[in-house]
């Protein structure tokens, strides 16, 4: 369980670094300030960062070009649920930088409230910049770099029902989902989901709190920039598709890569649930007559027996 950096994902280790590679971070002006830090800290040529606010994206420029003077930087607005401002936006960074190696997605929106009590649109709002504004992302990202990777932030609360977070955790499962079609229908695009943690607020002064998960907030957003790292490195394709928890080791992951993958133990499924072939794993029961439990069972063993 790690909750620092470690030094499998230390942004100083050499075979992390970034040298000769763009980076392309949304949501920059966010909670997971670690993310510019990490890659100017490994050299990277040139950092993108993305956000909602100009004036909250100059204490990361910063930050980069008091870490490392030799990383170039790009801070652009850009409202990610236009289509018309993201490909505007990589066409500004590829002129720039030529092109973009890396895009870690840490844009997102959370809408809080009971369904059916929250504001239709403001329920959706979550779906319109953590589905919508994703696929936007990557429709462009293909169109400038067929071949690059692309890191999502999700999130462990997409996996949970937590009352008044119905848009946020059922845009994030979304998401996760997205990524994996991604992984099976673009075999040149390396994509992969991160869990960041829970960081806390105060490190940052930025990013959104929920009460209930504030004592537990004792991650440090310098982790996620770390795993980033990792999963941009081609020892990590192993996770491709995967959804990856920042707390994870990912030395004692790459001990078990070979059941990761033939197991699928980091993709969505449910449990326990195997197609082969001549049989389904459903079974039809008629509700209008009211069928016994027993019944039910009865019809399962007479179909897999």
């Amino acid at each position: 369980m790690r909750r620092d950096i470690y030094p499998a994902i230390d942004p100083t280790r050499s075979d992390l670094s970034a040298r000769g590679k763009t980076v392309l971070i949304t949501g920059a002006t966010g909670g997971i300030g670690g993310l510019a830090r990490a890659w100017a800290t490994a050299g990277a040529k040139a950092i993108a960062l993305i956000g909602r606010n100009k004036d909250l994206l100059a204490e990361p420029s910063q930050a980069v070009e008091s870490i490392n003077l030799s990383t170039k930087v790009l801070a652009l607005t850009t409202d990610l649920t236009s289509e018309t401002e993201v490909k505007a936006m990589f066409r500004q960074v590829v002129d720039a930088f030529g092109t973009v190696d890396v895009v870690v997605h840490a844009a997102g929106a959370m809408a809080g409230g009971p369904v059916g009590d929250l504001d239709p649109h403001a329920w959706f709002q979550g779906y319109e910049v953590n589905v919508k504004g994703s696929y936007i992302l990557v429709h462009e990202y293909l169109k400038v770099v067929p071949n690059g990777t692309i890191i999502f932030l999700g999130t462990l609360g997409a996996s949970l029902t937590v009352p008044g977070m119905s848009s946020y955790s059922g845009s994030k499962l979304a998401l996760l989902k997205l990524a994996e079609f991604l992984d099976a229908e673009k075999p040149d695009l390396r994509i992969f989901t991160i869990h960041p943690g829970i960081v806390a607020v105060t490190e940052t002064g930025r990013g959104a709190t929920v009460d209930a998960l504030t004592p537990f907030a004792k991650d440090k957003g310098i982790q996620t920039g770390g795993l980033s790292l990792y999963l941009a490195q081609r020892k990590a394709d192993y996770l491709r598709g995967s959804f990856v928890s920042v707390n994870w080791d990912v030395e004692e992951l790459e001990a078990h890569k070979d059941e990761i993958v033939e197991k699928k133990l980091l993709k969505l499924a449910f449990f326990g649930c195997e197609l082969r072939s001549g049989w389904s794993p459903m079974v039809l029961v008629d509700v209008t007559k009211l069928e016994t439990t027993s019944n039910v069972i009865a019809k399962v063993k007479g179909r897999y027996e």
